[in-house]
């Protein structure tokens, strides 16, 4: 990995064109993704997410957003820390649902469509 590739990687710093990232990778290295690249992955994401209810789009904001504990976010909720858990984890069930039906995320994922196949 060259300096500037590994600079930028710690500054968190994506290459925001295809180009820009070729130019960024080291001899032999793949390319990282661009925003420009990244950005139909992040529109199918929060489109999962707005489909998600209120409380279930709270849930998962406040955990990877905001980064707050399951007590913490059973305080915000008016719910016991063990209950928190479980609408966490049923938040992530819902969202990784929508998720998996999405084609632009089953293409990235290398999931087969089988939507359109006819059963075979």
């Amino acid at each position: 990995m060259t300096p500037f590739h590994e600079a930028n990687l710690r500054g968190n710093r994506r290459p925001e064109t295809p180009i820009e990232a070729l130019m960024m990778a080291g001899i032999g290295e793949n390319a990282v993704e661009s925003v420009i690249e990244l950005q139909p992955l992040r529109e199918a994401i929060a489109e999962c997410i707005e489909k998600l209810s209120d409380q279930d789009r709270f849930v998962v904001d406040a955990v990877n957003s905001e980064m707050i504990s399951l007590e913490e976010l059973g305080k915000r909720l008016g719910v016991s820390k063990p209950h928190a858990w479980r609408l966490r984890n049923a938040a992530y069930e819902r969202l990784r649902l929508h998720l998996l039906e999405n084609p632009i995320i089953r293409e990235r994922l290398g999931l087969e469509d089988t939507t359109d196949n006819g059963g075979f």
